[in-house]
């Protein structure tokens, strides 16, 4: 079983070889920076995200392939179905192998993979307290789970709760290490409290919950309800039902957004072992449609995109040692669909470091209007939504005054309002020469502009 989700989680981390993989590595990048000082080591969050996972990104610098990041996820994901399943056996661990809405984070460069390990592992230390082990294990795993996200913190404060009437000391125990440990995350988060931007999301909308998980896991989210009445483990159901709530309460005042789904893995260990393992086995059957149609139809369609022309082959065969690759955001920002045989021009197992411009501090490597570059096979790559004239005019500036070649990749434009005209408008200062590249093969043709010394 173990095996079987390994596959399926490295079948996605291929998939997720993206322009998105990358913009989520970029964020990343302030923790890595201020490696070396362990306050900004402890002080530095990734947005509202504590920095383990930052810890475990960073660790990966010495390798710095993107194929890196995507793996440690997968890995993550795929160690939570061991722990379930040692806990709850087979049907549990078919449940999360197959879970539609954990293979569609399993391989994003992200701190939610790590949260489900650290619930999993939090669930599989509680089983040992319950048979009266150390609770030493159970401990750590919750100063892990609030290191990664608040909520791991929250989810696993609440298994621990559920070992009062059993084991009052070692509840006791656990919680105080627990609030010791994870006191800088919680000053830290007291203090981001009283910030505006911590409330600027546009609240809770219940439509828009449905619709995003229903794209991504279909009838499969029924399964949260069977495990939320379960009678045999009420006590896994109770805080099943208490991380929902939280999840909408943090909606609701603004701090999550209702169009993302992440926070929603949270529930998957615990639905994994709450009810009666039939009805795990059920559903992971649903689950097991969904990996195929969802996972390795996709992987099998990226790959037969990868023999057809486009205008990177072009820009890769030329002479420029720095590129722009430009593509518009067709799909929401918390999209699982898309991938890019784009990107896979560039093998994912090579290292990739920033490349932070004519000196350090050039522009914030975090600002997107950069592209957030990247040393791919020797050349400098950008990688944008959009483009800003004067961004692009400095960046433009930068290249040609150390005698690079530039080249613009525009790809996967037709359904958005007339990127050439902006790329072509952005470029006139500098005198490019456009060519078209491919077939229209729904997403428009490829354009190719190129910018000399």
């Amino acid at each position: 079983m173990v095996a079987l989700a390994a596959l399926l989680r490295v079948v996605r981390a291929l998939s997720r070889w993206d322009e998105i993989a990358l913009a989520y590595a970029a964020y990343q990048q302030p923790w890595v920076d201020g490696m070396g000082s362990p306050s900004a080591m402890i002080s530095t969050f990734v947005g509202l995200h504590p920095p383990a996972y930052s810890a475990l990104y960073a660790g990966l610098e010495i390798w710095g392939a993107p194929l890196g990041w995507l793996l440690l996820s997968g890995a993550l994901s795929t160690a939570a179905v061991w722990l379930v399943g040692r806990v709850g056996g087979i049907g549990a661990a078919l449940y999360l192998c197959f879970d539609p809405l954990q293979l569609a984070y399993a391989a994003e460069v992200n701190n939610y993979p790590l949260l489900v390990f650290a619930i999993a592992l939090a669930l599989h230390e509680r089983a040992r307290v319950e048979r009266g082990g150390s609770w030493v294990g159970l401990a750590i795993a919750g100063v892990l789970a609030g290191w990664t996200h608040v909520l791991g913190g929250l989810v696993v404060g609440l298994l621990v709760l559920t070992l009062w009437g059993r084991d009052r000391q070692a509840t006791l125990r656990v919680l105080g290490v627990m609030a010791l440990g994870c006191l800088p995350v919680v000053v830290r988060a007291v203090g981001m409290a009283g910030g505006e931007d911590t409330y600027g999301q546009s609240g809770l909308d219940v439509a828009t919950i449905w619709t995003g998980l229903n794209e991504k896991s279909g009838w499969w989210i029924l399964s949260w309800g069977v495990a939320g009445l379960s009678v045999c483990r009420w006590r896994l159901s109770l805080v099943l039902w208490l991380t929902a709530a939280a999840i909408l309460g943090v909606m609701a005042a603004g701090i999550s957004a209702s169009h993302q789904q992440p926070y929603w893995l949270a529930l998957g260990p615990l639905a994994a072992l709450a009810p009666r393992r039939t009805f795990a086995a059920a559903f992971a059957l649903i689950g097991a449609w969904f990996a195929v149609a969802h996972t390795l139809l996709p992987a099998k369609r990226l790959a037969d995109s990868l023999d057809r022309p486009r205008a990177i082959d072009a820009a890769l065969a030329g002479e420029a040692e720095a590129l722009w690759l430009l593509a518009p955001a067709l799909m929401p920002d918390d999209d699982k669909t898309m991938d890019s045989d784009v990107l896979w021009r560039f093998a994912p197992w090579k290292r990739m470091r920033p490349w932070r411009g004519p000196t350090p501090t050039s522009f914030e490597y975090t600002d997107y209007r950069f592209g957030q570059p990247r040393v791919m096979d020797g050349r400098i790559v950008h990688t944008t939504t959009s483009l800003e004239p004067a961004v692009v005019d400095q960046v433009v500036g930068w290249h040609l005054a150390e005698g690079r070649t530039m080249a613009f990749v525009l790809y996967d434009h037709g359904p958005a309002n007339d990127y050439p005209g902006m790329l072509r408008s952005a470029l006139k200062p500098w005198k490019a020469s456009c060519i078209q590249i491919g077939e229209d093969v729904g997403l428009g043709i490829d354009e190719l502009c190129e910018v000399r010394p």
